[in-house]
Order: C-alpha cells, then structure tokens, then sequence
C-alpha cells in the first residue's frame, strides 16, 4: 500500500564486509529521518551477511541481480519502494541529519532535481589529519560547488556530486534509466546524463558526509575510474546534442595544453566523431609543430584562429588553469559558451 512506503530507500552494496562495513550501516539507522528503508545489497553467501549486521526491521538484504557495482546498483533502484532514493558507501560516514537536510532540500524544489552533499574526506581512522593536499583541494573543490549553474559548468572536468552522497526523487531513477555498464565512471556517467536531460544538479550548503579515503577504493584499484576514463564520460557527453554546444553539427574545439589530458581529450573526442582543430601551447613553439598531427598554435594566435570554435581547456596544473581562465576571459570568452574546464 502507498501508505506503507519508506520516504527514502538507501542503497548500500557491500561486496565483502570490511572494517568499516558496520561503521557506515550504524551511520544510517542513527538518522534523524525514521521512515526509511536501507537496502544491503550483497554478492553472495547473504547468510552470512545477514549475521554481521545489527537487527533492525528496516534492514533489507539482497543479492545483485548482475555483477559488479553498477549490477548491485540497479538491483538496488529496482527493489526500492521508497519515494525518494539515495546512495551510501560501505565505507563512509552519514551525518545524522543527512537524509532529512537532502530530504528538506528537495521538497522545497521541483522533482526535476538530483541532489548531494558536501564531504569531508577522513582517512582509515576517521580523521582528516591523514589526507594529503592533492584529496584537500579536491574536497575544497567539490565543496565550493552548489548551485546548478557551476554544478552544470564543472560535469566537463570531472564528476562534482559525490556518488555516495546521491539523492533523488524515486522517478529520476526510472526516468534516467538507472546505471551503465561502460568503461567510465558509473557516478560520472549517470550525472552526465542527468545534466543532458534537464535534471537540476544542486547541493545543500552543510558538509552531511565523511567520505573515506583509503588504499582499497574503487577509485584506486579499478581501471574505470582511471584520468582517461572520465575524460571519455565528459566528451561523450559534450558531443551529443542536448550538451547544446553545437559539436554534433559541425563546430569545432581547439584544446588548450599538448600533455597528456589534451591528447586524452583529442582522442575522445574523435571517437565521437567531433572536430579538432590543433593545440594551444605556450612552450617549445616551432614553425611547423604538431601533436596527433594537428597545428599547435600559441595563446597569441588563438583569438584570430579560433574563430567560432569552442576552447576546451586540458591542463591539470591549478594555478596554471587559473591563469589560462584569466586569460580566455580577457579575450571576451564566457565559460559554457566559448569555452569549458575540461582539466
């Protein structure tokens, strides 16, 4: 019966239970939102999973009907009753006004929405002292995202909603047709596809999750979520119509950097059938220079060459992105119109 459905349903996989396993499980039944239901979704020996967790009628442990994560994932939307459905890792840390605060944050919107969280990255203890720099301005850089608009912009640089912190309306998740199975990122690839079919990416402004860094994340030991990969999801992406950037009908893109990212990008991009025009670089500049056997031409010329093409940005270096922006933007660019942080 209607009634009887939870507000939300968590999907929680659990490949194998790990040391943090029933930390994460604990984080959830202690939310201040009572009407939910969290889904342990497991790969197998269930027995076995059923007597590691706490007895709580709100508990439901199933198989994945197809492997992997993206198979746990779906298996997940599939079974879920709640209205709402969100996403938790086995290895994180919800906040106990998590479900209520995102809850809050998208009844007072419409149901076009796709919500997460600010994060605070800790290490195996729990703590953020053990976070290197490079995770410290990644966390500094989703967490300065929050509104659509710079939410929309940064999807071509990498993914900006944090995958364990999703929530949304139970119809998204029908709508968007769950998770694919492709070599990218599932987070990245399903975040894509919402921004290309008119779904609102926003966050609430308090951090409402700890997300655990540690050696045995997917991120560290699973080869779709290698620079390369994300790459391909945002070019993908970028090239397909509803991007409204015009690459499908002929426009052009000249890529700012010659390393690795930039070919990245130009190789991308060609495989989905898009016009690169050369490279843009600043060093080492000879009459006759190429890179994948295009022109590689100089910041000076770029304002006459580039004509009505799009500027895709590939330099990994902060300050030196930062620079480049400055630059474009003194030359009249606006970002998401004549040119997007692909790097």
């Amino acid at each position: 019966m209607e009634a009887l459905r939870p507000t939300v349903s968590v999907l929680l996989p659990v490949r194998q239970w790990g040391e943090f396993t029933l930390t994460a499980i604990n984080s959830i039944l202690q939310q201040t939102l009572r009407s939910f239901e969290l889904l342990i979704i497991g790969q197998n020996k269930l027995d076995e999973l059923r007597c590691m967790v706490p007895n709580d009628p709100r508990i439901i442990i199933i198989a994945r009907q197809a492997p992997g994560i993206v198979g746990a994932l779906n298996t997940g939307i599939q079974r879920a009753r709640g209205h709402y459905i969100a996403r938790m890792d086995d290895d994180d840390i919800a906040y106990p006004d998590r479900l209520q605060v995102q809850l809050d944050h998208l009844l007072s919107r419409p149901h076009r929405q796709l919500c997460a969280t600010r994060i605070r990255f800790v290490d195996s203890s729990g703590s953020p002292a053990g976070i290197a720099e490079g995770n410290r301005r990644y966390e500094a850089w989703l967490n300065s995202l929050v509104n659509p608009a710079e939410l929309k912009l940064s999807c071509y640089r990498e993914c900006p909603m944090p995958h364990p912190t999703l929530m949304a309306h139970h119809s998204f998740w029908r709508e968007i047709g769950g998770y694919r199975q492709r070599d990218v990122p599932e987070d990245h690839d399903l975040v894509l596809r919402a921004m290309l079919a008119g779904y609102s990416l926003s966050k609430p402004a308090a951090v409402l999750q700890d997300w655990r860094n540690h050696q045995n994340r997917l991120t560290y030991t699973d080869q779709r979520y290698r620079r390369a990969a994300f790459v391909k999801a945002a070019a993908w992406a970028i090239s397909q119509p509803a991007s409204a950037h015009g690459l499908n009908t002929g426009r052009s893109v000249w890529l700012c950097g010659t390393g690795k990212l930039a070919r990245h990008w130009h190789d991308a991009l060609c495989s989905n059938h898009v016009s690169v025009s050369g490279f843009v670089d600043v060093a080492r500049l000879g009459p006759k220079r190429t890179k994948r056997l295009l022109p590689v031409i100089s910041y000076d010329a770029l304002a006459d060459t580039r004509k009505n093409a799009l500027i895709i940005t590939a330099i990994t270096q902060p300050a030196g992105r930062h620079r480049l922006c400055q630059f474009l933007q003194s030359l009249g660019c606006i970002n998401g119109r004549d040119y997007l942080i692909g790097g």
